[in-house]
């Protein structure tokens, strides 16, 4: 594990009430060690790559095993010589011993969960919609608590990281507090796989659990019972809600506010297994869940923007005018894309704050603290250009004085100088 995931780590388990000797003993490092990681920001520590024959097959190695962790391992080496592989047995006998040992500790979470102990993430995709009048891509993204089946709902446009963290706070703010943990299934802006085949959080999520406290856990692939809640709010939402929307446009905003009202009607019907409603469950729950930091994470996405010679910066084929005195800086934007909000910041800090034009608007948007600035920017420029594309005066050089004489005088001169050579 890198430097950097044990700090991330480190303060996870510190926001769980653990003491620093408990942690370090969970980390396998020294107290002092602990004590740093929890004082200091996490810092990417570059580590050397060690390739191995084995590593181009390790997804198909891991799909054959998640789907039957006794495969034999002399089958599993002949499959992969009829691919190209070349490494000997050992290494693949030592790589599939490491996996199916992996996967069966690994034990499945049992179906019932404590209140406040999980909550379950998803995407339900929609495909191609209508929706505020234009063609797009609608996705909804899913949290459910794991004890009371209380559902978050919230459609969006893109399943972006920025997008994906952003909901995290929203539904934690839905639901008043946060579980110790959360199960994601294999979704990219969640988990990456490092160079030595584990499965790690991806570096954003591990900065926002760690500012709020829960544990971010992924799922095993095709293991559904490890993440049906989720699951079963998702098919409940495609066949119970997403029908009654049949026929209509809507706009995002619309489309939030429905699912919402639609989510508060299905907390108060009773649940088959439990005869309790889930609003009846989360009465329960909500007090065991962890208390929400005073200051929000920052999730917005930075994006590098150039401002150019007209004192603007463009982002998604739109222009925003920034102060003059920032022409030629590169800056930074904070977007937030789910509230269409944007904050720009310089050296000094931020700037200014700022509402989106939809995406490929082609919007030229002039601020009106900006007007006055640029023109004075402008007027300033032009009488310098026009100084320097005026020529200097001339100087007055005295007049010479031109003789005019007779051909024949140049004639008499040649015929004395022949005179001159012959002689």
């Amino acid at each position: 594990m890198d430097q950097e995931h044990r700090m991330l780590d480190a303060r996870i388990l510190q926001g769980q009430g653990y003491t620093q000797a408990q942690i370090a003993e969970m980390l396998h490092v020294t107290d002092r060690t602990v004590r740093n990681y929890l004082k200091g920001m996490p810092r990417q520590r570059k580590r050397p790559v060690r390739g191995s024959k084995v590593d181009p097959y390790k997804p198909l190695i891991d799909e054959v095993l998640e789907k039957n962790p006794f495969y034999n391992s002399e089958v599993l080496y002949e499959r992969l010589v009829r691919r190209g592989f070349t490494g000997k047995k050992s290494i693949l006998k030592d790589y599939v011993a490491s996996v199916r040992r992996k996967l069966l500790n690994q034990a499945v979470m049992r179906f019932e969960t404590e209140p406040g102990l999980q909550a379950q993430v998803d995407w339900k995709e929609f495909g191609r919609q209508i929706v505020d009048g234009r063609e797009t891509k609608l996705y909804a993204f899913v949290m459910v608590l794991g004890y009371s089946r209380k559902a978050f709902v919230y459609f969006t446009t893109s399943m972006e990281t920025a997008v994906l963290l952003d909901c995290h706070l929203m539904a934690f703010q839905y639901f008043g507090g946060v579980p110790s943990e959360i199960l994601y299934d294999n979704m990219k802006t969640a988990f990456y796989c490092d160079a030595e085949g584990t499965w790690r959080p991806a570096k954003r999520l591990s900065v926002v659990a760690a500012h709020y406290g829960f544990t971010p856990r992924r799922c095993q692939v095709r293991r559904p019972e490890t993440k049906g809640k989720v699951e079963r709010a998702i098919g409940y939402l495609d066949n119970n809600f997403w029908p009654r929307l049949e026929g209509q446009s809507l706009s995002l905003a619309e489309l939030n506010s429905r699912v919402r009202e639609w989510l508060s009607n299905i907390d108060g019907k009773p649940l088959a297994e439990f005869n309790e409603s889930r609003q009846q469950r989360f009465l329960r729950e909500q007090p065991a869940l962890k208390a929400l930091s005073v200051v929000p994470c920052d999730v917005r996405e930075e994006i590098p923007v150039a401002v150019n010679r007209e004192s603007m910066i463009r982002y998604q084929t739109n222009s925003y005018t920034v102060p003059p005195e920032h022409i030629g800086e590169l800056l930074t934007l904070k977007v937030s894309p789910l509230a269409g909000e944007a904050e720009i910041f310089g050296r000094q800090g931020s700037i200014r704050s700022f509402a989106l034009c939809p995406a490929g608007a082609k919007q030229h948007v002039v601020f009106a603290e900006d007007r006055e600035a640029m023109r004075l920017r402008w007027e300033k420029d032009r009488r310098s250009t026009a100084r320097r594309r005026t020529p200097a005066k001339r100087r007055e050089r005295p007049a010479v004085e031109v003789q005019v004489r007779s051909p024949s005088e140049y004639e008499s001169f040649v015929e004395s100088l022949r005179a001159e050579v012959c002689a």
